[in-house]
Parts: C-alpha cells; structure tokens; sequence
C-alpha cells in the first residue's frame, strides 16, 4: 500500500500516458533540484519562527493566559507552511518535459487542477538554444532551452533545466533522425 502511494514520485523511464506505438523515451525531465531546495529551505526557516516566540515569549504569554492563542496561531502557522511545502513539491513534481525518438511533450501544472499539456514534433524543430544565466546556473549546470519551431506555436521555452547542452544535443539529435527519416519515407 505505501509503495504504491509513493511510486506517484517516481520516474517512469519506460512509458507514459499518450505514448504512441513504437515511441521511445529518450528523456524525461523536471527543472533542476535546486529550484525545489529553496522554497523548502525557507519552509524550514518559517517553522523555527513559532519556536523561537516561544521560547523568547513563553513566560510572559503563560503569565497573560495567551498560551492557548499562541498554540492556536502556532497550529494554524504550521498548516499553512505545510500546505505551501505541499503545493510547491506537487508542482516540481508534475511539470514535466519529456523527450522521446518522436516528439517532445511539455506538461505544465499551474495549480491543482489546472494542466496545460504542448507537445511538438521533431520535424517542426528548427532551432535549439541554451541559455544559462548568473553564478548559481553556472556552477549548478543549469538553464532555460529554447526550442524554435515551424508551427503556429514560435517557441518552447523550458526553464531552469538542468545539462541544458546534453538536452539541447539529444533534441537536435532526435530532430535530425526524424528528418532523416521523414526524407527517406518521402523518396
């Protein structure tokens, strides 16, 4: 039973829903862990600031008959930090590029029950550019692709991805094969 709640945090390597016949995964990616490490950190932080009230102000509250107020705002405190915890890892979680010999799909969540899912064929890519900005991206290999298409749609942008020049290579790699084989198809 707990192994099967946690497999939802789990990448599946093999398949994923929409797969066509004959697809393979090449890649499936999420923004770089240090995107996630940062609001958590701070998480960690909000939880000390009840703690330390407590402590620097616990006499004087117990002396005013306040405690039972404070441990009613420290309940509700903890709730909403859970709740943000919970929210930013459902997010990190479920925003997912994959990338596979066909296509690649982007698979954005913008809330709980808003999902917006773009996929682009390897044929419609164009162009693919890296962009790593700052120290923290430089030292953590990290940074937005941009991947130029011939459709309606001008450009996928994918952020704070982490290789982005392995990324950008296997893209270009897939979208060459799928040209070489949309020519060969053709002759």
């Amino acid at each position: 039973m707990i192994k099967e709640l946690f497999s939802i945090f789990r990448d599946s390597p093999n398949s994923f829903e929409g797969q066509e016949k004959n697809e393979e995964v090449i890649l499936l990616l999420r923004r770089h862990p240090f995107v996630i490490l940062l609001p958590i950190a701070l998480f960690s932080l909000a939880c000390i600031v009840p703690i330390v009230i407590g402590i620097v102000f616990g006499s004087y509250l117990s002396a005013h008959g306040l405690l039972s107020l404070y441990l009613f705002v420290t309940n509700v405190w903890f709730l909403i930090i859970w709740l943000a915890a919970f929210y930013s890892l459902t997010m990190y979680t479920l925003n997912t590029i994959t990338i596979t010999d066909h296509r690649i799909i982007n698979s954005d969540q913008h809330g709980f029950f808003n999902r917006q899912i773009s996929e682009l064929h390897g044929h419609r890519i164009q162009d693919v550019s890296t962009h790593t900005n700052g120290l923290i991206e430089t030292v953590l290999k990290y940074g937005d692709i941009t991947v130029q298409t011939a459709g309606t749609e001008k450009q996928f942008v994918f952020h704070q991805i982490p290789r982005p020049d392995k990324v950008k290579d296997a893209i270009m790699q897939m979208a060459r094969s799928r040209d070489s084989g949309i020519k060969t198809m053709v002759q």
